[in-house]
């Protein structure tokens, strides 16, 4: 009942990707054939016009993810230009269309603005926008047509440039949940362990008062500094770690995950049933800091339940222990049970973000996606040490 991980899918990548392409290409593929027809209705074939069919199959081809997107581009401008001054130089001006050709580097310049890097985007964009903008000239003469093709030239790599800064503002995003999500399990692993440090210098200081040995009460009298000393090391880094968020608030531990439960059900729209199930003995013995990390992706799946399945009639909150891991599952069966249709990129926003984090900080694993049957499960495995 492992979901498939689908929390960050690359850009390009994933099922919903490769779905986008093979329409393209279909559509691409579709142009190709309609633009080997339009000749004979204009009165006859030319070998130009075979040079431009052939040229729009070569560009086509180019998007299809043969290699890196960079070189994917350079080869379409090159075929592109390659065309172009064939026909110049051979004085042709015919309606020749250039249809697929157009179309291919259009889509090969949205990919390059959107997603290659900027020192091969720029030249590469370069030549993908001119070898547009020159297929009218040089196929009938036009400039209206230029024009035409320079404006949709401008909305294409826009439309790129903007994509590029939604990605850009995303990961930026991903990057500051998983820094703050660091700096609040450092805080609570700096109250964890400060507590047993300071019961360790007490018990230094407490055995030194009773010691017999004059050695072993100096070794206890240096443990009972060095324990102050980083003691004191601890909370000046926490201090400067938490310099812009000084209040922090106690994390409560397994004790409030029934109390989530309760809140989310008495919060539920409509007759939502909502199950806890708590294996025996679960979290006897568990450090703080491991049960406070149960608490926190309990709530977190709790409120991915409310914000993407408001259809949801069933959810299951599952705590139980096996082979010294804990497998922490909040699960919902969707709209009346119908297969869940998030987008990857909804998939609990940033607080999943966070707790991914988390969990790969304390040697465990957390994944979000549907199951079957229907539904969305958000699943922890984390390590246990008693």
């Amino acid at each position: 009942m492992t979901p498939t991980s689908v929390l960050f899918t690359p850009a390009g990548t994933g099922p919903g990707a490769r779905r986008r392409r093979v329409w393209l290409m279909a559509g691409l593929c579709g142009l190709w054939l309609l633009e080997g027809r339009l000749p004979a209705r204009e009165g006859g074939y030319h070998h130009a016009h075979l040079v431009v069919w052939a040229a729009g199959l070569l560009a086509a081809l180019c998007v299809l993810p043969w290699g890196p997107l960079a070189l994917r581009a350079a080869a379409a401008a090159g075929v592109s230009w390659s065309a172009t001054g064939y026909l110049m130089a051979a004085g042709l001006h015919l309606p020749v269309w250039g249809l697929t050709e157009s179309a291919a580097l259009l889509v090969l310049l949205a990919l390059v603005t959107w997603r290659a890097p900027v020192r091969a985007a720029v030249p590469a964009g370069v030549a993908l926008a001119a070898g547009v903008l020159v297929a009218p000239v040089r196929d009938t003469g036009a400039p209206g047509a230029a024009v035409v093709h320079a404006l949709v030239v401008a909305g294409v790599a826009s439309a790129g440039l903007c994509l590029r800064y939604r990605d850009a503002e995303r990961a930026r995003a991903v990057a500051a949940a998983r820094d703050a999500e660091r700096l609040e399990l450092a805080g609570e692993l700096h109250d964890f362990v400060s507590h047993h440090v300071a019961a360790m210098t007490l018990l230094a200081k407490a055995t030194r008062t009773v010691a017999e040995d004059a050695r072993v009460a100096a070794s206890l009298k240096d443990i009972q500094a060095a324990g102050d000393e980083a003691l004191t090391t601890a909370r000046r880094l926490l201090r400067v770690l938490h310099q812009d968020a000084p209040h922090r608030v106690p994390l409560p531990g397994l004790d409030g995950v029934r109390e989530l439960v309760d809140d989310f059900r008495r919060a539920g729209r409509g007759p939502v049933r909502v199950d806890l199930h708590v294996d025996p003995g679960f979290g006897t013995g568990l450090p703080p800091e491991l049960a406070g990390s149960v608490h926190r992706i309990v709530a977190e799946g709790l409120a991915n339940v409310a914000k993407h399945s408001p259809g949801a009639s069933a959810v299951r909150v599952t705590l139980r222990e096996a082979e010294r891991r804990l497998f922490v599952s909040v699960r919902d069966d969707g709209a009346a049970g119908q297969p869940a249709q998030r987008p990857p990129e909804d998939t609990g926003g940033l607080g999943l973000v966070g707790l991914t984090e988390r969990a790969d900080a304390i040697g465990g694993s957390l994944t979000a996606g549907p199951v079957a049957g229907g539904g969305w499960e958000v699943l922890a495995v984390l390590p246990v040490q008693r």
